[in-house]
């Protein structure tokens, strides 16, 4: 696949079908972050995979999916992720994550798409409970985010944004998602 086409492709999807994924395209997905741009080389980020069903199954209560679908968007029993990668910032490196925490989880999402693998970026979640359940010390680590995965049980396509940014259902339980003009968010400098 071209990197142009998974840069117009990819949408974030909520319903997984419920087949595992293989442990070395998780891992791969972590190369992917562990090689993404990093202002001063500093990489200050580590990542945490959690596929075990006992502890994804704790995980999904301190998430939340889909603000906008607040009857349809959080994925039910059957449709949930089969995996997250969890994007801690190390606080014995640098105390802001942003730039790289962003750089890491695009690098995250275009690879999984290239695979075949949905994913979610998911940044409305319980911090301080996840971090106990995930027995990590909060003065070390700062959860940043949640990326979660599987294959798509659904599909999402980009529409026109007229008045509106708000992404819907369809009847047939797609996605679609607004998108600005190009000429709306061009701003020219002579």
């Amino acid at each position: 696949m071209e990197v142009s086409e998974a840069l117009l492709k990819r949408r974030t999807i909520r319903r997984f079908t419920q087949e595992k994924l293989d442990e070395k395209e998780l891992e791969k997905l972590l190369e992917y972050a562990r090689l993404a741009a990093y202002p001063s080389n500093m990489q200050p980020l580590k990542f945490a995979i959690i596929t075990k069903p006992e502890l994804l199954e704790k995980v999904f209560p301190n998430t939340k999916w889909a603000g906008y679908l607040p009857e349809t968007g959080t994925p039910k029993d059957g449709e949930r992720p089969v995996a997250y990668i969890a994007v801690l910032g190390d606080k014995s490196i640098k105390q802001s994550f942003e730039v790289e925490a962003g750089a890491a989880v695009t690098s995250m999402m275009l690879g999984a798409f290239d695979m075949g693998i949905a994913s979610c970026w998911l940044g409305a979640i319980d911090r301080k409970k996840l971090m106990q359940l995930f027995n990590l010390p909060e003065e070390k680590f700062d959860l940043l985010y949640l990326l979660a995965l599987g294959y798509p049980a659904q599909k999402s396509d980009i529409c026109e944004a007229k008045d509106n940014i708000k992404y819907f259902e369809l009847p047939d339980g797609q996605i679609s998602v607004p998108k600005r003009s190009l000429d709306e968010i061009t701003i020219k400098i002579d």
